[in-house]
């Protein structure tokens, strides 16, 4: 195997720097990720809107959403290659806890949620698919609410 043309064969493609994914199609990919923190008229009623912008080659079915840490509920829209995913997450203010309500022991500082945030992705198939893929969402850029509030 002293072939010069093997060797430079092998090189060229352990060279490439094309990394192996797993559990993603390379037909979909990531064009934004978005989260509008907003709070509504009454104390402690509070959200998050996650807004995630794909492109897509194929018909694409979204299955689940997970955006930092927890898993969101969520609406689909298409239009030509571009879906754009938004979910909304709903939580309470830390003030507002019901005493109650927590667990035998535990303060309300400590029922705080800690969000993995690297725990994002969004999971889906290709029509007339079972395969599930996962494209994963590094980071959402924080945008602000335009809305002015109500007197």
């Amino acid at each position: 195997m002293n072939n010069p043309l093997l060797l430079i064969l092998f090189w060229i493609l352990a060279s490439c720097g094309m990394p192996v994914s797993n559990f993603q199609d390379k037909s979909v990919s990531l064009l934004s990720a978005e989260r509008t923190v907003w709070s509504g008229g009454r104390a402690g009623v509070k959200g998050i809107i996650y807004t995630v912008k794909l492109s897509a080659k194929n018909n694409v079915i979204v299955k689940n959403l997970m955006a930092e840490g927890s898993k969101v509920p969520f609406s689909q829209n298409t239009s030509g290659n571009v879906i754009v995913i938004q979910g909304n997450l709903q939580y309470k203010n830390s003030h507002d806890i019901n005493v109650e309500d927590l667990p035998v022991g535990a303060s309300p500082e400590s029922t705080g949620k800690k969000a993995n945030l690297k725990e994002s992705w969004v999971e889906y198939t290709l029509k007339n698919s079972n395969k599930s893929y996962r494209i994963s969402i590094p980071k959402f850029s924080s945008v602000e609410t335009k809305e002015e509030l109500a007197p």
